[in-house]
């Protein structure tokens, strides 16, 4: 396994980065959010934890601001589809979780750089490109072409001796996707500063 640095680059010249793995849900799923109170939470930011139904899958931190556009554009108000990036690191799996949410018409906002407000929390560099080839196939059943943009929701640790596919990153990732949306995560750590700190 290559040697990488906790934002997930490559720790030198010439070295490759970690592989990366991607599992999309095949239809978008209810999701409800809420602040939550978690003493991790550093002071001026705010943790929003993500729930299917009335059981907690996710947390994660933010700034205040992004929360509010979360909620002042109902980004949760129909099904979204979910997005894991898997790539193997120390102790095991390290996994995000997003959502991929439609794009708000800001008619008012004059910026040309396309960035959405919340853009500042996306952690973890690489997840981009991934998260492109999932866009890139979804447009093709999009006849209308909506953007979507993904929402961070936490961090998921799988530890190795708690892999199913120790032999294959894809269906690694799929299973642990399967498991967060129908609810079996017994043995799935959350870490809800991990967005923060760009794990």
């Amino acid at each position: 396994m290559d040697n990488v640095n906790p934002a997930g680059e490559p720790a030198g010249q010439g070295e490759q980065p970690a592989p990366v793995a991607l599992a999309v849900t095949d239809a978008p799923v209810e999701l409800r959010v809420a602040m939550v109170e978690d003493d991790r939470t550093p002071e001026g930011m705010v943790c929003m934890g993500t729930y299917r139904g009335e059981r907690l899958v996710a947390r994660c931190v933010m700034p205040p601001e992004a929360w509010q556009q979360v909620q002042e554009y109902a980004l949760f108000a129909a099904p979204v589809k979910v997005v894991l990036v898997a790539r193997e690191a120390s102790p095991g799996l390290q996994c995000q979780l997003f959502a991929m949410v439609p794009v708000p018409d800001l008619e008012d906002d004059d910026d040309d750089d396309g960035e959405a407000p919340w853009a500042a929390s996306v952690p973890g560099a690489g997840y981009e490109a991934a998260v492109a080839d999932a866009d890139d196939d979804d447009d093709d059943d999009d006849e209308e072409g909506d953007e979507v943009t993904p929402i961070p929701l936490g961090n998921i640790v799988r530890f190795d001796r708690d892999r199913v596919y120790p032999e294959s990153l894809p269906h690694e990732a799929a299973d642990i996707l399967m498991k967060v949306i129908e609810g079996k995560t017994s043995e799935v750590v959350d870490r809800a500063l991990a967005d923060l700190l760009g794990l």
